[in-house]
């Protein structure tokens, strides 16, 4: 299945071809995110100083919030923002079929959601290689406890300088490259007895070489010999090995049902097989702005401590003191006249402020700052329809965000499916979802997140803004009121209005609380009836029962 010269030469090809994203990468990494960096080196010390090339950290601030935005709009924390459906529409019409998935989809945030998976801290890091390179690596994979025993999935997050892509005819990767160092006794713990023959060389004896380096390269690639009557490697649609650069060979070949790579991209540019992200858009303003930095504290300095004139030598061995309450002898001539005078004491630093604050203004977009309500204007004049404008077109700005959608968290969700499918999770399926399957057919995923609310605010807002037309309207024509809530029953309204203001469906009432409510409404009014013709009643006996004395009598 791989041939050990067709791999280093494929390597080669991929570390050419990406060459010139290793500068441009290594110099965003420096400016906005440092404990990324290591493009253009090959081994870093631990411990060393990351931001020496740093004078304004402004970029790197913002991008963390940029970062912070885009976990909290797309898989906010707590909240189950994937579903799973099924391609087929009446399908999905049983109630046994919606059950079940959802009892799936809420095993795999419950997996995600655990602490020892990794999943938080993974995808922290990717969004931040997403922003700053335009380009992020997950690795998911089965996690097993002490005694091999399945426990759940892990995540990881995979640095870019060491993945290596090239795309099919679609611009989907169909090969991917992770090089990768180990030391020989890690080597040696992770692959045992499948361990190539210089890891095992450096581990033998009894003084074993355990901090010895080794590199090594995962392949993955599509199977283009794929035969669907197997079901070993060769029946699979992604074949994958190791690669020992010191041994010059192929070890441990497999094969995979998902892409268990997960490499997407933020934008990428035509002919190109890496992503490009929001950090490169602004690199010129970023550059600018350490330069203003470095100019502007200058300028400050020389206003604080500005250099100095003297008419001759004659202070040259005076001691001049610039200190508070300093005294420098010999500073005056006999006359009282000042030996020593400021030069450049005009220093007006306020256009490069302005120029440095619309730089950084600059900055402020790219990396979605300036959408946060907290940097905004609050303005309590607005209309509740503007309101829910303004929040459609923040979804709108906020759009590129969603091609993570399809180039990470789809592909991230049939890589956890197919693992615990391996693991016998998905044993229980009901019998028309199997063969649904097995008839070729596939997953759906649905997003239900702040930012598919937000791009949803457009209808509310046109509810809202003809609920202020209609109550205009009222002023002339009472029945108005009457037409538009019959047009638009309230009783579907609020649960979409409330579906895009984000209120968690658990808060919502179930079809039994709502009739019991009507059943004590209605009783409440029943008794309030009762009561209200209670003296009506009252007199009524009174008077039947004086008629009846009257005539008795």
């Amino acid at each position: 299945m791989f041939d050990d010269k067709c791999i280093e030469a494929n390597q080669s090809r991929m570390e050419s071809a990406r060459y010139g994203f290793d500068s441009l990468r290594g110099e965003i990494a420096d400016l906005c995110l440092p404990e990324q960096s290591g493009f253009n080196a090959r081994y870093l010390s631990q411990g060393r100083t990351l931001t020496n090339v740093q004078y304004d950290e402004y970029a790197a601030l913002s991008l963390e919030d940029g970062v912070s935005g885009f976990e909290g709009f797309v898989m906010p924390r707590g909240q189950k923002w994937q579903k799973i459906a099924l391609g087929d529409e009446k399908l999905m019409e049983s109630v046994r079929v919606q059950q079940w998935l959802e009892a799936k989809a809420a095993l795999i945030f419950k997996m995600r959601n655990d602490p020892k998976s990794g999943f938080t801290s993974a995808v922290h890091t990717s969004a931040q290689s997403l922003f700053a390179f335009g380009e992020q690596s997950m690795w998911v994979d089965k996690r097993y406890d002490g005694m091999g025993r399945f426990i759940g999935l892990s995540y990881q997050s995979e640095h870019v300088s060491g993945i290596y892509v090239e795309n099919d005819a679609e611009g989907n990767p169909m090969r991917i490259h992770r090089k990768f160092t180990l030391s020989a006794e890690q080597a040696l713990l992770k692959w045992k007895e499948e361990a190539p023959p210089k890891v095992k060389e450096a581990m033998a004896g009894d003084k074993p070489n355990s901090g010895q380096t080794f590199e090594f390269v995962h392949c993955i690639e599509s199977n283009d010999r794929m035969m669907a009557n197997r079901i070993d490697a060769a029946g699979m649609p992604w074949k994958g090995c190791y690669y020992s650069v010191a041994d010059k060979k192929v070890f441990k070949i497999g094969g995979y049902r998902t892409m268990r790579r997960i490499v997407s991209r933020w934008g990428k540019a035509n002919n190109e097989d890496y992503g490009r992200g929001p950090a490169g858009k602004v690199l010129a303003a970023i550059r600018a702005t350490q330069l203003m930095m470095q100019d502007r504290v200058l300028g400050t300095e020389m206003a604080v401590k500005p250099p100095m004139l003297a008419m001759d030598d004659d202070l040259d061995q005076a001691i001049i003191a610039l200190g508070p309450f300093g005294i420098t002898y010999g500073g005056l001539d006999e006359m009282g006249r000042e030996k020593l005078k400021t030069f450049l004491t005009a220093i007006d630093l306020t256009g490069a402020k302005e120029l440095h604050d619309e730089l950084h203004g600059y900055i402020d977009r790219v990396f979605y700052r300036d959408l946060m309500q907290i940097n905004r204007e609050l303005k309590t004049h607005i209309s509740a329809a503007r309101t829910m404008e303004e929040i459609g077109e923040k979804g709108i700005m906020l759009s590129p965000m969603a091609r993570q959608e399809q180039e990470w968290f789809a592909p991230m969700l049939d890589t956890e499916l197919d693992l615990i499918w391996d693991e016998g999770f998905l044993d229980d399926m009901p019998p028309e979802i199997a063969d649904y399957f097995h008839n070729g057919g596939g997953v759906h995923v649905i997003y239900d997140n702040n930012l598919s609310r937000m791009q949803e605010a457009t209808a509310a807002a046109g509810y809202l803004r003809t609920a202020e037309q209609v109550a205009s309207i009222a002023q002339f024509d009472p029945t108005a009121v009457q037409a538009f809530t019959r047009e638009y029953p309230l009783a579907k309204v609020i649960p979409g209005l409330g579906d895009v203001n984000g209120i968690p469906a658990k808060w919502r009432a179930t079809e039994e609380e709502k009739a019991a409510e009507d059943e004590q409404k209605q009783q409440q009014v029943q008794l309030e009836t009762l009561l209200k013709a209670a003296p009506t009643l009252s007199q009524s006996v009174k008077n039947v029962a004086e008629a009846g004395a009257v005539s008795g009598g």
